[in-house]
C-alpha cells in the first residue's frame, strides 16, 4: 500500500512508541500517588511535558533552541486534539452571565474549521450561543479583517485553525490576532479568547509564533507518528473548564494521566523538530511534483485552482484535487483497490455526513468539483517514487472511470 493519507494519521514512529511504552510500563505508578512509584511516574510525566513544550517552541533544525520565549503559559495533556478543542469551547458555558452580562455569548469561527470545532460550535448554538462563520476567499485563506469585523461586545471566543486539514491552507494567525486586538480597542471591549487548532501544523510548519499569538492551541500526537488517543492543549491564559474531577493537569483535564501517550508524543515531537529543515524541503519537493503531476492529467484540477507547484500559502503536506465526472468516493475506493490510500476529506468526520465538502464549498468551489474531490496527504516517509506511482494510477483510473 502506498500510503497518502497522513493527514488522517501518520505512519507510527515504531521505535519511539515502543521506547515510550517500555518506560511507561516500568514507571507504572499513578502520578498522583505520594509514594516512590507515584513520584517516579510524576517525574516522567513532567519530563514529557517539558520536552513537548520545547519541541513546540523550537525553531526547528540546527537553529532550534526549544525555549518558550514568551516566558509564560502551560501545556496540558488531553485525550485527543478534538478534546483539546472542546475543552476551550465548552469552558464558555461557565459563568457567562456573570462575566459578560449577556444571555447569548457569541463565537466567531472560520467556515473551514475541523469538525472538532465546527460541530462543537453547532452544538453550543443549540443551547443559546450565537455563532458567526467567516468564509475564506477562493484561496481557502481567511482575511484577518473579515474575522475582526465580526467582533461584538458579547464575543467570547474566536477560533481559526492554523493549517486546514483538507486544503493545506495556512491561516495568518498573527495577522488575525493583531486585527482582533485593534478591533477590540476600537469597540472598547475586552479582546476575546483566540483559539487555534494546530493539529495539522505541529511538525509540518513552524508554529512558535502561531502558538504565541493564540490564547490556546490544540495538538494531536498521532498526526506526527505518536500514539493515538493523546493530545495536548497549550494555554497562554487561564481557563475555567466545564468538566471537573480529580484535578489532574492543573484542573484543566481531570483523570489519571496517560503516561505512555505523553512520552510517545514528546519523543515524536522532538524528532519532528530535529528533522524540520530536511522534512520541509522534502515536503516542498513532493508537493511540487504532486501538484504539477495532477495538473498534467487531462481534466484533473488542483483545489484551489490558484495553488502553484511551490506555494508558501499552503502546507506542502496536504493537497486537494478534483477529477470531474467521477465521484471522489469512487476514485478513492478504486485507488485503494489498486494499492493507494487517499481520502475524500476529514477522517475525523466519522459518519461522512459532511461529504458535501463543506470546506471546499465554503471557498466557493462549485459543488460538482467538490463532489469529485479527493485529499492527498504526504509525510516524511513519502518518496518521489510513490508520488509518481500514484499519479500514473490516478491518470489511468480516471480515464477508465470518468463519465
Amino acid at each position: 500500500m502506498v500510503y497518502l493519507d497522513w493527514a488522517a494519521t501518520a505512519i507510527p514512529e515504531r521505535e519511539l512508541q515502543i521506547a515510550a511504552l517500555n518506560l511507561a510500563m516500568d514507571t507504572f505508578g499513578n502520578p498522583s500517588s505520594v509514594h516512590t512509584e507515584g513520584k517516579r511516574a510524576q517525574t516522567c510525566l513532567e519530563d514529557a511535558r517539558a520536552r513537548l513544550t520545547s519541541a513546540i517552541f523550537s525553531r526547528g533544525g540546527k537553529d532550534g533552541d526549544g525555549r518558550n520565549e514568551k516566558g509564560a503559559g502551560r501545556l496540558v495533556f488531553t485525550g485527543s486534539g478534538t478534546e483539546a478543542d472542546q475543552i476551550v469551547l465548552l469552558s464558555f458555558l461557565q459563568g457567562l452571565k456573570f462575566r459578560h452580562g449577556v444571555q447569548s455569548p457569541h463565537l466567531i469561527l472560520s467556515a473551514v474549521e475541523h469538525p472538532a470545532v465546527y460541530a462543537q460550535a453547532q452544538a453550543l448554538q443549540k443551547v443559546g450561543f450565537e455563532v458567526s462563520l467567516v468564509r475564506p476567499d477562493g484561496t481557502g485563506i481567511v482575511e484577518p479583517d473579515k474575522v475582526a469585523e465580526r467582533l461584538k461586545a458579547n464575543t467570547v471566543c474566536v477560533a481559526v485553525m492554523a493549517v486546514n486539514n483538507e486544503t493545506g491552507a495556512i491561516q495568518n494567525i498573527a495577522g488575525i490576532n493583531d486585527a482582533l486586538t485593534q478591533a477590540a480597542r476600537n469597540l472598547h471591549v475586552k479582546k476575546p479568547w483566540f483559539h487555534v487548532d494546530c493539529v495539522q501544523a505541529l511538525g509540518k510548519i513552524q508554529i512558535k509564533d502561531i502558538v504565541r499569538a493564540a490564547s490556546s492551541a490544540a495538538f494531536s500526537a498521532h498526526k506526527i507518528g505518536g500514539p493515538r488517543g493523546v493530545g495536548a492543549l497549550w494555554l497562554n491564559e487561564e481557563i475555567n473548564p466545564l468538566a471537573v474531577g480529580g484535578g489532574q493537569e492543573g484542573g484543566v483535564r481531570s483523570g489519571t494521566e496517560n503516561l505512555f501517550g505523553a512520552l510517545g508524543f514528546a519523543g515524536c515531537a522532538e524528532k519532528a523538530a530535529r528533522d524540520s529543515d530536511t522534512n520541509q524541503q522534502n515536503g516542498k519537493n513532493l508537493a511540487a511534483r504532486l501538484t504539477s503531476g495532477i495538473k498534467a492529467i487531462p481534466g484533473a484540477l488542483v483545489l484551489p485552482e490558484c495553488r502553484q507547484d511551490i506555494d508558501e500559502r499552503y502546507s506542502p503536506w496536504v493537497l486537494s484535487a478534483a477529477f470531474p465526472g467521477l465521484s471522489g468516493e469512487v476514485l478513492a475506493r478504486a485507488l485503494s483497490d489498486a494499492g493507494f490510500a487517499v481520502s475524500t476529506g476529514s477522517a475525523c468526520s466519522h459518519t461522512h455526513k459532511e461529504r458535501d465538502s463543506r470546506v471546499l464549498t465554503a471557498m466557493g468551489v462549485p459543488e460538482h468539483l467538490a463532489f469529485a474531490s479527493i485529499r492527498i496527504s504526504t509525510g516524511p516517509k513519502t518518496t518521489t517514487e510513490e508520488i509518481d506511482a500514484f499519479l500514473n494510477a490516478a491518470a489511468d483510473l480516471y480515464s477508465k472511470l470518468k463519465t
